[in-house]
């Protein structure tokens, strides 16, 4: 992921987190199911990411 991408990444999630807060403070459930739908998917995203980075540097090793 370069830095571009993780930079969009993190203010959509941002942005959403947002939205989120904003559905259950003002009572609209489902539209924060929907909201915590993609947060979750960005998180999972994000962890894979994170994983895939540590099995690479593993991978190539201290220097």
């Amino acid at each position: 992921m370069n830095r571009q991408q993780f930079i969009v990444m993190a203010v959509f999630t941002a942005l959403e987190t947002y939205f989120f807060n904003e559905s259950i403070m003002s009572g609209h459930y489902f539209m924060a199911i929907f909201w915590a739908f993609l947060v979750l998917r960005n998180l999972q995203v994000s962890y894979v990411m994170g994983r895939i980075v540590d099995e690479i540097d593993k991978h190539l090793g201290h220097k």
